[in-house]
């Protein structure tokens, strides 16, 4: 069983430090590194690797139907489900007002883990679908 604990414990580990584009610090890669601690299933494989700036990154994320249909697919091709929100869950979280997506952590329910333009960031979020091991 995964606690807050341990996610807090991954998500420092993966996404402490700046945020960059250059597919190692950006908050896909950072929640998919944390996810790939907790659980041994990496969320990331085949994404990446596969950019390197914001403008790849972007390209990438159009090319799979948008951020939320990419996350989808990668949860289909992982085994994950949806099901109660819990310690662990990785999911989609959406900024209020404005048309921005992040991946993040649950620590717990209603208080996500994701790194942001600033670092790690510990919130709760508005989330728009996420799923377990």
């Amino acid at each position: 069983m995964i606690t807050a604990e341990d996610v807090v414990n991954a998500a420092t580990d993966a996404m402490g430090g700046p945020f960059g584009w250059e597919g190692a610090s950006d908050c896909s890669v950072t929640a998919c590194d944390a996810f790939l601690n907790l659980t041994g299933i990496d969320f990331g494989a085949g994404l990446r690797g596969t950019y390197s700036t914001r403008a790849e990154a972007l390209a990438l994320i159009r090319a799979r139907g948008g951020f939320l249909a990419m996350w989808r697919a990668q949860a289909v091709r992982c085994g994950l489900v949806t099901g109660a929100e819990q310690s662990g869950s990785i999911g989609v979280l959406a900024s209020d007002g404005v048309n921005f997506r992040t991946l993040g952590l649950c620590i717990r329910p209603g208080l996500w883990a994701a790194k942001s333009q600033s670092g790690l960031s510990f919130c709760p979020a508005n989330v728009e679908q996420f799923w377990n091991a």
